[in-house]
Order: structure tokens, then C-alpha cells, then sequence
């Protein structure tokens, strides 16, 4: 997509915050990603679909291209045998890169275990796109899965996000020596620049089909810089767990001088590979894929989906955080992501560790309702923005949608961190609020005196039974005014004035989140909600549901006075704009007098 067609994009649908302009997309494990020249979002997901956005609510489909030397619209099958890198350097020296066929070690086992002929077509998986500072390229990283574990990560490069991109060369491979023919023979990979000549394939490598009980599963890579500007790939399925490497910041490649110790590499524990790098999550052939990490406040959060992605396999994001890239990556109860033996950790009876930032639920508000109930949300990608807000990006599939229980789209939501720096999502869909992830510590959205009401409460329970297409529904609660909590759930309730922090005790758990004002989509309706989290990762949402009387009050025309930080503040305590000078002041249908 070039610039005129993004122009065009804003013209056909300019920024508004009307929830029901709200323009969908199927772009399955959607990974995000800003184009600043064009003022554009991207997302990019696997068997090469894309869309692209100026606003995140208004989704139009592209299609990236592949190129070659000579062809710029190249074939699926053309596109990954040869790569364009032929030297690298490793400790200084200029060292001949070689030729590795991706699409070949793939297809090295040509039939499943339905005696299903292999195809390259269903085999692209979620890529994650980058823009490289030192190489001034758009960096795709892709997945080549092959039926097994035969799988590779590859590098791809173009001058525009929309390609077309050129296979520069593989980054990581998994599955040597699974075939008997030597289609996936360890001398067809960079095993040896990575770890240096061998005379034969190392012995804690040589584990047949029990390689996803002890190595990684190279598909699913998340590309980030560091704080101090270092390039990291994260990665992994299931399988062996979640790794993550160092990568080389002039070529986008692995950084073949940076090296790790093995560690366990003789038992399923491993934990570091010389050559697969450090383990972070996962392991043991535990459930977890589509890693993602991203540096928000003073941490680095990792997200990982626990589960099966179809609409009864329990998908599920769960959340770590660590305060370096490379780990140790431990969830709110400082429980590490790695297992160390197999165990359940999804569905009824599944263990609990991360922190469950939501998962299936209906009946909420007036999109989630029904057949349109979601489920299944996760292979997420999260991204600080440059306007000041933070954004989770998933698929999600949903209760019973018609014709189709597989269908799936993609869905948005604000995200926020409460006062202890975690990570809880706004209860609706994002549409347009205007609400920064500084203003959180910094303003109360929501004055006091408005919070006592009726609400829709909402607790994001563990445990589902997925394959009933089980999911969690809201019932009503009472927050009064004199801080106690009534209803279908009994309690307390308290706010940190000057802040847009609250906190709520349910029995014995305590939940600290964050309240602001939502727009209930596909409605222009809005209300006051609140999302919060407890140390057990347990989160829970809510929406005050006295709505008729909330939107009079913020339809009334009301006199506004500057506060001592310059803003303007209307009649619940939300900041609203920060004049410059006296007038009449409109925002979201509402009208504001500055004297």
C-alpha cells in the first residue's frame, strides 16, 4: 500500500470517536507495527494476510508481496530457496554464509499424519515485522513450518512495509535429523556458524520425536529492541518452550558472535543452548505460543497464549513480566513462565500461573452479547504507541458465530498499568479515547462522588471448560458510597484521589486497577468501567450500568475552570482539554464553558 491509498484510507474513514464506524479485519496471530511516513498502523498475520490502519478502529486488508532477484511477485514455493546474504562476520572475520533452502527443510516430510500432502500455502506463519534503525529496512521475521518440528525462522527485508520483501537468510531451524532421508540433516542449517564445526550432530540433539519434550519449535517469532538498543528475537510453540536469542542490529540476522552456555542441556529441563539460546517460558511440552514482548513503564512484559487457538481449545493469554529482555520472566505471585515438568496449565483443572488478563466471556455490554461472545482470544502482539497509549492486538473466535465456529477477527483494547506496574485492559474495545497511559498517575478520569452506582462485574475466572464452550458472564453488584461493595459479590471499594487508580476487595482478594470512562461499542454510549487485577493473576471489569442517568449529567452544559496543572476538567473529574485561552469548548458531544 503506498501513500495515496493510506491518504485515501483517512479520507473514507476520518477520526471520529463513533464506536459504530468501527471497520473489522481477519488477520489471524496479528503482529503490529507503526509506519510513522505514512501515519499508519500495520498488522501482519499468518498466510500472508495484513491490514493496515490510521486509527484502530478502521481495518483495510493488503497483501504483502514476496520478491526474488528477478521477480518482485514471486511464487509461495519460489520465495524462500534462496537467500540473498552470502557473507557474514563472526568474531571479526568475513565468513562465506552459504545457501539454505527454507521452503526445503519444510517440506522435508512431505505428508501429515493424515497422509495430507504438505504445501508451503498453510504453512507461513506469524510473521513479525520490524523497521531496522542501521539497516533502514523493513525487517519481516517469518515462520516456514514443516509437519513435524522441521521448522524455520527467516529473515526478510523490503524498502516499504508493504513489500515487496526479499529473503535475506534463516535466523534459527529446528528439527534436525527427524527424516531418514537427510532432508533435515543438521549440515542444511546454520547449526555449526552458531556453534562451531562438528564432526557429527551433538548427542543432546539426536531425540527423534521426542525433540517437543525437550527443544523449541522455531515458528512464532517477536522481534523488539531493547532499552539500550540491542535487537532480540523471542520465539517457540509449545513444544521445548519459548527461547529468545540475540540478534545482529546490522544485519537483522542472529548474532553470531554473542554465545550461551548449555545448561540441562542432557534433560527436558534445559534451560540455555549454545545453539537455541535462552529458555524463558514454557518447556516440557507445556501449552504456550505466539511470545510477544514489549518494554512498557519499567518493565518488559511477556505475552504467551496457553491453550489450543480453536474456538474449544482454551486459548488463553497469559502475562510475565521481567525488568531485563532476556528474563527471568515471573507472573504477579513472582512465579516463573518456565515449567519444569509437564503439567496441564489450561482448561479445568489447568494450572494458574500468569496472569490471566482476560479470556472467554458474553453477555457483556452490547458487542460481546450472544452469538458474538468471544473466546479464544490470544497469539497477541502489544505496542507502546507514539500517541501516548498503550494497545493489545488479538484474534479472537466467539460463541457461536454464524455458519462458522472457527471464524475469528481482530479486536483492540486500551491498555493501562494499575499501581503496582502491571497490566490490565480497558473493558471495551478501543474507540478513540483519548485518555494517555501517563494520565493515569497523573488525573482521577472519574471523580469520586460518580463512582457509587450499579455495575456489571465481570471476573475473568481460571479453570473454563473449553470444550463446552464454557465462558464467564457479569452479574451486579453495588458500589456504595460509603466504600462498601453489595450485590452478587460483597467487599470494599476505594479510590487514590488525583489518580485514576481504585481498588477493590472481593472477600479476601484484593483487585488494584484503573478506572476510566468506556465507550459500550458497537453503541456511541459511554460509562464509567473500571479493570483490575489481583496478586493470584485472577483480573476483573466492570461498567456502571445507571447509564440514564450518567449520560444526562454529561450532556448538561457545565462551567469548567482551569485546574493548577492548566487543564479543564468537566463535572466527573475527567480531563477534557487543556485551552489556551477562554470559550466554549466541545469534546465528544459535550459542551464545556472556560472562563
Amino acid at each position: 500500500m503506498d501513500k495515496y491509498c493510506i491518504r485515501l484510507l483517512s479520507l473514507l474513514f476520518p477520526f471520529t470517536a463513533s464506536a459504530y464506524n468501527l471497520q473489522r479485519i481477519t488477520v489471524h496471530d496479528p503482529s503490529i507495527v507503526w509506519e510513522p511516513s505514512l501515519q499508519s498502523y500495520y498488522i501482519f498475520g499468518s498466510h500472508k494476510a495484513a491490514a493496515a490502519s490510521t486509527d484502530l478502529m478502521r481495518w483495510i486488508s493488503i497483501t504483502p508481496k514476496w520478491g526474488t532477484q528477478t521477480n518482485n511477485n514471486a511464487s509461495n514455493a519460489a520465495a524462500f530457496k534462496t537467500n540473498l546474504t552470502t557473507t557474514i562476520k563472526i568474531k571479526g572475520e568475513e565468513v562465506t554464509f552459504g545457501n539454505f533452502d527454507a521452503h526445503a527443510w519444510s517440506a522435508a516430510i512431505t505428508k501429515n499424519d493424515k497422509n495430507e500432502n504438505w504445501t508451503i500455502d498453510g504453512n507461513m506463519w506469524a510473521p513479525d515485522v520490524i523497521y531496522n534503525k542501521a539497516m533502514k529496512k523493513w525487517c519481516m521475521y517469518l515462520s516456514i513450518n514443516g509437519f513435524k518440528w522441521n521448522s524455520s525462522i527467516i529473515l526478510l527485508t523490503a524498502d516499504r512495509i508493504a513489500g515487496p520483501y526479499k529473503y535475506q537468510g534463516p535466523v534459527i531451524f529446528s528439527g534436525f535429523n527427524l527424516t531418514s532421508e537427510a532432508k533435515t540433516d543438521y549440515k542444511l542449517t546454520d547449526l555449526q556458524l552458531a556453534i562451531g564445526q562438528q564432526t557429527s550432530l551433538p548427542a543432546r540433539y539426536k531425540v527423534g520425536s521426542k525433540w517437543p519434550d525437550r527443544w523449541p519449535h522455531c515458528i512464532d517469532p517477536c522481534v523488539f529492541y531493547d532499552e539500550e538498543d540491542k535487537l532480540w528475537m523471542a520465539y517457540g510453540s509449545w513444544s521445548g518452550g519459548i527461547w529468545i536469542i540475540e540478534l545482529n542490529e546490522e544485519t537483522g540476522l542472529r548474532d553470531y558472535d554473542v554465545t550461551y552456555p548449555s545448561i540441562g542441556g542432557s534433560t527436558n529441563a534445559v534451560t540455555s543452548d549454545p545453539y537455541f539460546g535462552k529458555k524463558i517460558a514454557g518447556g516440557c511440552y507445556v501449552s504456550g505460543e505466539g511470545p510477544y514482548i514489549e518494554h512498557i513503564g519499567d518493565y518488559y512484559f511477556l505475552f504467551v497464549s496457553y491453550g489450543f487457538f480453536d474456538s474449544t481449545g482454551g486459548y488463553q493469554m497469559r502475562v510475565f513480566r521481567s525488568s531485563n529482555p532476556n528474563g527471568p520472566y515471573v507472573d504477579a505471585n513472582g512465579t516463573s513462565a518456565i515449567f519444569s515438568d509437564w503439567r496441564l496449565n489450561y482448561g479445568p483443572g489447568g494450572n494458574t500461573r500468569g496472569v490471566n488478563i482476560f479470556g472467554a466471556y458474553s453477555d457483556w455490554g452490547y458487542q460481546a452479547t450472544g452469538a458474538y461472545g468471544e473466546r479464544s482470544q490470544g497469539h497477541n502482539s502489544i505496542i507502546a504507541a507514539e500517541d501516548g497509549r498503550t494497545y493489545l492486538v488479538y484474534h479472537t473466535r466467539f460463541q457461536n458465530y454464524p455458519g462458522n465456529l472457527e471464524a475469528h477477527q481482530v479486536r483492540v483494547h486500551q491498555v493501562f498499568q494499575n499501581a503496582d506496574g502491571w497490566l490490565v485492559a480497558a473493558p471495551f474495545e478501543y474507540t478513540g479515547e483519548q485518555v494517555k497511559s501517563e494520565d493515569i498517575a497523573t488525573t482521577q478520569q472519574i471523580a469520586t462522588d460518580q463512582i457509587p452506582g450499579t455495575y456489571q462485574l465481570l471476573v475473568h475466572s481460571y479453570g473454563l471448560n473449553h470444550a463446552d464452550r464454557a465462558y464467564n458472564k457479569p452479574s451486579e453488584i453495588e458500589l456504595k458510597a460509603d466504600g462498601t461493595i453489595s450485590g452478587s459479590r460483597t467487599g470494599t471499594w476505594s479510590v487514590t484521589e488525583g489518580t485514576s487508580y481504585i481498588n477493590i476487595k472481593i472477600n479476601s482478594t484484593e483487585f488494584k486497577g484503573v478506572m476510566v470512562e468506556q465507550t459500550l461499542e458497537p453503541k456511541n454510549e459511554k460509562a464509567a468501567a473500571f479493570t483490575a487485577m489481583a496478586k493470584n493473576g485472577t483480573t476483573i471489569w466492570g461498567y456502571k450500568s445507571e447509564t440514564a442517568g450518567y449520560k444526562t449529567a454529561i450532556n448538561d452544559v457545565k462551567t469548567a475552570t482551569p485546574g493548577k496543572d492548566g487543564a479543564v476538567y468537566d463535572m466527573l473529574g475527567r480531563r477534557v482539554s487543556t485551552p489556551l485561552q477562554k470559550g466554549i469548548y466541545i469534546k465528544d458531544g459535550r459542551k464545556f464553558i472556560v472562563k
